[in-house]
Order: structure tokens, then sequence, then C-alpha cells
């Protein structure tokens, strides 16, 4: 039986600039393709609590897959971060660094391994699919009609 993993995006948009936007956590790979990638593939809008965000404003997207809940891995991202720093202040022996680290904003989740964003996203907000470019462009038709032909040959016997 698989062990279920759950998906978390983060998002940066054309208003927030360089501050990433945590959209959703926790969700099943089905809430995932139909909350947020149906919308962002069509160009529509996608909804997030109580806001409506369009599709055409996001300028980057992180999909990252984890095999616990969120805050469970992001617990392992603070937990990481304050050893490094506590790591870095040990070897640069400077106790002036004052740095929360990483892991306590939702956003930080962008911070675990498992981004899968290039198994879900091939393209910006409302591009086709490479299956959908693959069926609508010229030489696929072209091939088609070929086809299409040799079989009305075939079936004329010519």
């Amino acid at each position: 039986m698989k062990q279920q993993q759950y998906f978390h995006v983060v998002v940066w948009t054309t208003q927030s600039g360089k501050e990433p936007i945590f959209l959703f956590g926790d969700l099943s790979e089905k809430q995932l393709k139909r909350q947020f990638l149906k919308p962002y593939r069509t160009g529509g809008k996608i909804f997030v609590q109580q806001k409506v965000l369009k599709a055409t404003e996001l300028t980057a997207v992180r999909i990252i897959e984890t095999p616990n809940v969120k805050d469970e891995a992001l617990k392992a991202v603070q937990e990481r971060s304050l050893w490094w720093i506590e790591e870095f202040r040990r070897q640069r022996k400077w106790s002036s660094m004052t740095s929360a680290g990483y892991g306590w904003d939702d956003a930080d989740i962008v911070y675990v391994n498992g981004d899968v964003t290039k198994s879900y996203i091939s393209g910006g907000p409302g591009s086709p699919s490479l299956v959908t470019q693959i069926v609508h462009s010229h030489w696929f038709r072209v091939a088609g009609i070929g086809l299409v032909l040799l079989a009305l040959l075939a079936w004329l016997n010519v």
C-alpha cells in the first residue's frame, strides 16, 4: 500500500514580488489537481480561503511533496535551521548573529526537500500541457491526414 503523500503549494505573484505566498497545504494529489493544477493550466481563478487569485498573476510556483503534514515538515525545517545557526555561531565565534531561522512561516515549506513542481507543471499559467501541444501541432495534423488518406486508399484497394 502506498504511503499517504501531502502536497503544499507556494507561489509568487506580480503583486507579492519576492515574498512567497503559501496557498495550499496538506493536499492529496487529487485535491492538488482539482484545486490548483486545473485552474492554473486553464489560466483561470484559484480559490484560496476567501480570496480569488488569477492564475495569470503568478510569476513562480513551487509544489512540495512530503510524507507528513505541513506542521511536521516545518518542525523539521526549524530544527535543521536552528542547528545550522548554532553551528555557524560555534565555528565563527560570532555570537551577535540573531536569526530565528526557517520553518516558522508556512511559506518556509519550500525549504523541505521534495520539490515536485516540474512533475506537474511544464509551462506558465494557461499554457497547454505537453500532450495538448502535440495534439494541436501542425505536424500531428499533417501525419493524421496522411494516415487517413492511407487508410482510405487501403480500403479502396488502390
